[in-house]
């Protein structure tokens, strides 16, 4: 046993790949534990109804977010220099505050006679501040998690994600005792972005002054027009897909549905953000750094994606096993529900994880417009369930979210499988890693539940 710890250790040491992962892996699994246990008050000072009207909130500033960042969000770790990278923060945040001020203006104009959203906890032109809010803070953090990032200064982005999740919760948890409902409960989160970008930019501060005039946001804009003309759209129209599913449920269920969904999601996405966003992390700077030397990345790619998925798969088949009485344990009875949610999406958010841990492979690839291909068919599945409820027949909710897995399953299967061919990497490893690790042990799993 010493023996192998000891080459452990020794592999760790040799790998910078491997320490960088794990720096920044053991912040996110902190900052995860808190918001962890948390939870259990969390969802017994919140009620699915707020939980719902935060969603939609969310779910609209995630669509927003893509267009007044002109879809420059990955664009911070190309330049070779740093006054650069400065420069398209900039560039970003002012269009993130000229573009949302506008978007807002006119919702909040034309809320007499459309309104994007109804929220029941809180009034519209409250919420419409909320968004506003949201989506702005939002949008810096990620900018100088970004230009942190860029640094690798991992030891910062190690503590983080504690700080933030700290804030979180502790804030989030006192405004849920003091009755303020909706309100609270989106104020802890927007909080949470503020103390981030005092903590990030205190060390590495992306907004720190440009000398040279090509780096001033014009110039910079006419540099990196590929953006907005072909990731902006790509990434609005995955964001509208992603998204689609809560407007689909305000429309046709009921808000506390709607909740009930988003808590599920919560929980399902724990093995994503513990796992494939820190690693993608390091993923999108190294497998870029290797294509551009021109070396294959397919074995680069596949190794990362059997390695996560074998530590993924078995919190989500726990899940759909025992999904009704784990919520109901740990978040209290009016979640129980909840758990069922959890057992009809497994499958496609252990496939969204395999996505998350290799996002941004066509950009590494330098294939952009493939982002707007496999967005255009996002939503066009995501759209499927919809029409079936729609114009069909109308299914309850569970049928709609077991149906949704299914075709969202196959969609990301076939997109990898692209990338994998264009790689010229076998496909046939590929295809019997996802049936070894998703497809075998989720019907054990499925097949489990039914028995019992």
């Amino acid at each position: 046993m010493k023996s192998v710890l000891n080459n452990i250790n020794q592999r760790i040491q040799s790998s910078a790949f491997l320490k960088s992962v794990l720096t920044l892996s053991s912040g996110v699994v902190v900052g995860q534990a808190i918001n962890f246990l948390g939870m259990p008050l969390i969802g017994r000072v919140y009620t699915p109804e707020v939980i719902g009207d935060y969603t939609l909130v969310t779910a609209n500033a995630t669509i927003i977010s893509t267009v007044v960042c002109l879809g420059m969000m990955t664009s911070f770790m190309l330049p070779s220099e740093d006054e650069e990278a400065r420069g398209l923060s900039r560039l970003v945040s002012y269009s993130t505050l000229l573009l949302t001020s506008v978007v807002i203006g006119v919702l909040g104009l034309c809320s007499g006679v459309f309104r994007v959203f109804r929220t029941q906890e809180a009034s519209y032109h409250i919420s419409l501040v909320m968004l506003w809010l949201y989506i702005v803070l939002n949008t810096i953090s990620n900018i100088c998690y970004a230009y942190v990032n860029r640094k690798r200064m991992y030891r910062v982005m190690f503590w983080n994600p504690i700080i933030t999740a700290t804030v979180n919760v502790g804030v989030g948890i006192v405004f849920g005792v003091l009755g303020l409902g909706f309100v609270g409960y989106t104020m802890a989160h927007i909080l949470s972005f503020a103390i981030n970008i005092v903590h990030l930019a205190y060390h590495a501060n992306p907004y720190e002054k440009i000398t040279h005039a090509k780096y001033r946001c014009i110039p910079l804009l006419r540099s990196y027009r590929r953006f907005p003309a072909y990731q902006m759209p790509a990434n609005l129209i995955t964001n509208l897909s992603s998204q689609l599913p809560v407007h689909i449920i305000e429309v046709l269920y009921t808000s506390t549905q709607l909740g009930l969904y988003s808590m599920a999601l919560r929980i399902l996405g724990l093995p994503s953000t513990l796992l494939a966003q820190p690693i993608n992390r390091v993923f999108f700077q190294e497998a870029g750094a290797r294509y551009s030397k021109g070396e294959n990345i397919g074995e680069f790619c596949y190794k990362i994606l059997a390695a996560n998925l074998k530590l993924a798969v078995a919190p989500i088949v726990v899940l759909i096993i025992f999904g009704k009485p784990i919520f109901a344990l740990f978040l209290g009875e009016q979640w129980r529900e909840a758990g069922a949610y959890a057992a009809a999406l497994g499958v496609y958010q252990l496939m969204l994880f395999c996505s998350a841990c290799l996002s941004g492979y066509f950009v590494i690839i330098q294939k952009s417009e493939w982002n707007l291909v496999s967005a255009v068919a996002s939503l066009a599945v995501c759209g499927i369930p919809f029409f079936i409820c729609r114009y069909v027949v109308r299914l309850d909710i569970m049928q709609y979210l077991m149906l949704l897995s299914c075709l969202m399953t196959l969609k990301i299967v076939a997109e990898q499988s692209v990338l994998f061919l264009y790689l010229k990497f076998d496909l046939k490893r590929y295809l019997f890693l996802i049936f070894r690790w998703v497809v075998l042990p989720c019907a054990v799993a499925f097949a489990i539940s039914a028995v019992i």
